[in-house]
């Protein structure tokens, strides 16, 4: 008798990193052939939603437990039951982070002489701001941090995000072959910026923020995974960035859109979107990995096509 597959438990399957993880999987035969040989079981708000329907169309296969991430007894019990936990949706919800922590403690400890379950969470570069609340500093003193030198513990508490293979990715645009195609950059930025009628910034916004293309991050998470489950990747930072790739400036990204929105640009407030923060992303160089889709579509050539359809679907969800 056979023994049953592995499960792997997948939080935020059918987001915009997420979907985008899956269909970059499936075009790594390697990969997908290892991920096959578990059994994919994913959380969703709804099993019957119109995206819970395309995931099983891009996982055949794949195991829909209905819950969002406020449901902790939920995603305890599926980190306990699983060897690979993939956590990418919210970066920033303690309750579900702690309530996977504590299920694959509780893995560990059912199972002291097998091996230990793997955890594999998505976080951001905010955490390398350096809180210069959007005024400008002198390029010579602007710090790209290498993944290979970075500590948590260098960097403030109160700077965003944290997690066990920890991956840190810029801001990321495009749009991808996912479910979600189009990045939340201007899901968010936009919304904001429409309802109030001013495409503003933190300060006077002349920070910096390293960026890399959604396809370049599904092509990183590949790299990240056979490493994983090859046992190289434990307890290891990773960033996702181009650092030969013209950084996001928030003053000049709230003018551009102002102009491609018909709005008015202005400064407004502060965040961690008011730091410098620019990162290199050297362990995955060292592992072949190239951002190739940032050097195709820079940034600020993709932002005119990604407003267009945020414009679009804006429009007709208001309506």
């Amino acid at each position: 008798m056979s023994s049953p597959q592995p499960q792997f438990f997948f939080l935020g399957a059918t987001g915009y990193i997420g979907s985008q993880f899956l269909e970059s999987a499936k075009r790594d035969t390697a990969l997908y052939a290892k991920l096959k040989g578990f059994t994919l079981v994913a959380l969703v708000r709804d099993p019957e939603s119109t995206k819970a329907k395309q995931l099983r169309e891009v996982w055949p296969g794949v195991v829909l437990v209905k819950g969002t991430l406020d449901d902790l007894s939920v995603i305890e019990e599926q980190a306990r039951n699983s060897a690979l936990t993939f956590n990418a949706a919210n970066s920033d919800h303690e309750p579900s982070i702690q309530a996977i922590v504590m299920g694959l403690q509780r893995r560990s400890a059912d199972h002291p002489n097998g091996p230990k379950p793997l955890y594999i969470h998505i976080s951001g570069l905010a955490i390398l701001s350096d809180n210069s609340r959007g005024e400008k500093v002198p390029a010579e003193s602007l710090v790209q941090h290498s993944d290979t030198t970075f500590k948590l513990e260098d960097f403030p508490l109160t700077n965003p995000h944290h997690g066990a293979v920890s991956v840190y990715p810029g801001v990321i645009y495009g749009l991808g072959d996912g479910i979600v195609p189009d990045a939340p950059l201007l899901r968010t930025f936009g919304s904001l910026y429409i309802q109030s009628g001013v495409a503003g910034t933190w300060g006077k916004g002349h920070n910096a923020l390293s960026v890399v293309h959604i396809k370049d991050v599904g092509t990183a998470f590949v790299k990240i995974f056979k490493l994983a489950l090859e046992g190289k990747a434990k307890d290891v930072d990773y960033f996702i960035t181009d650092d030969k790739a013209e950084p996001l400036v928030l003053k000049r990204f709230a003018e551009e859109t102002a102009k491609l929105l018909q709005i008015t640009s202005a400064s407004f407030g502060w965040s961690a979107f008011a730091g410098n923060w620019l990162g290199v992303s050297d362990r995955l160089k060292a592992e072949g990995w190239e951002p190739t889709e940032t050097a195709k579509l820079p940034f600020w050539e993709s932002l005119p096509l990604e407003a267009e359809k945020f414009a679009t679907t804006y429009k007709a969800s208001s309506t």
